[in-house]
């Protein structure tokens, strides 16, 4: 027998170790809410409530929207740099100011608000393309309302039918 026939069965179980699974952990889980589509659940088994804005500090990569990979295997950082949190491109409006009251998170976009009275300057213009995967981190952060460690060490802010999944970078 030759030594690539040996190796074949040792190649291909590091590949199957290495891919993902269509079995997810219960941090990952979608369910249905009224038939007419999928939502996250607001709260993950065994997970931990996280109650400070220190407790989020960091750079992530964001794993997951309403518990599904971003479209297109695209990738997006996030940023929690004290009470702010935000990606790129910001002057799109992904900013967000982030405060805790015990367990509840509130976040508060910003940049969005009434248009400039008569005679102010208008905010800058941002000439951007928005992709998807942008739009829906977007409109998922707007509804969140708790944040949580997941059992797989991930930080997941959820909400009103919507989570978003980060891992740290």
């Amino acid at each position: 027998m030759t030594t690539a026939f040996r190796l074949a069965p040792a190649l291909l179980l590091a590949l199957a170790a290495c891919s993902p699974t269509a079995d997810k952990g219960d941090d990952e889980r979608v369910v249905s809410s009224d038939g007419s589509g999928q939502t996250a659940p607001d709260t993950v088994p065994d997970g931990v409530a996280i109650t400070s804005v220190g407790d989020l500090l960091g750079e992530y990569r964001v794993a997951g929207v309403d518990d599904a990979e971003l479209p297109n295997g695209e990738a997006i950082a996030l940023s929690i740099d004290g009470p702010i949190l935000s990606f790129e491109p910001t002057c799109a409006g992904f900013v967000w100011g982030i405060e805790f009251d015990g367990e509840a998170l509130a976040m508060q976009r910003h940049g969005i608000g009434p248009p400039p009275a008569p005679g102010e300057p208008p905010p800058p213009v941002c000439a951007v393309a928005i992709s998807a995967g942008q739009t829906a981190l977007s409109q998922a952060l707007d509804a969140v309302t708790r944040a949580e460690r997941t059992p797989s060490n991930a930080i997941r802010l959820s909400g009103n039918g919507h989570s978003v999944t980060l891992y740290s970078q």
